[in-house]
């Protein structure tokens, strides 16, 4: 004669473990994805900000004719430090969302897959597997 209760005791003892793996997961994902992002970023309380006003600046000033460099508070500031001239500091800045684009297009395409993968896993194996693909894809990257 079949225990049931030691059947569903081990089933719902296999389901928290899928459980407890799937939440260790998901945090886990969550901290490689920061760490990979916070390896490209400066940051800093505003920088994502600033880093966005300096690309709509460098995106204007590229599209005026006459720029004036009065108008261009940030290419001001930074004029003769990182270029030496408004017209290489603007490429710069464009060039730098461009990569900065692709990496965070890489990283969020990871991140959705892996946690894709881990909400459909049916067993702790499956979790780890997940979490495995994803560590070898950032190595990778």
């Amino acid at each position: 004669m079949i225990d049931w209760s030691k059947t569903i005791t081990a089933e719902a003892r296999a389901a928290a473990e899928l459980e407890g793996a799937k939440v260790a997961a998901h945090a886990g994902l969550t901290a490689a994805i920061a760490q990979a992002r916070a390896r490209m970023i400066t940051d800093l309380p505003g920088q994502s900000m600033i880093y966005l006003a300096k690309e709509a600046e460098a995106r204007a000033w590229i599209a005026d004719p006459e720029p004036d460099l009065a108008a261009y508070p940030l290419l001001s500031a930074e004029l003769g430090i990182t270029a030496p001239d408004a017209a290489s500091l603007a490429q710069i800045w464009l060039n730098l969302a461009t990569l900065w684009r692709s990496a965070a297009a890489d990283l969020e395409a990871l991140r959705l897959t892996a946690n894709a993968a881990i909400d459909a896993a049916t067993a702790v194996e499956e979790v780890e597997a997940a979490i495995a693909e994803m560590h070898e894809r950032l190595i990778g990257a």
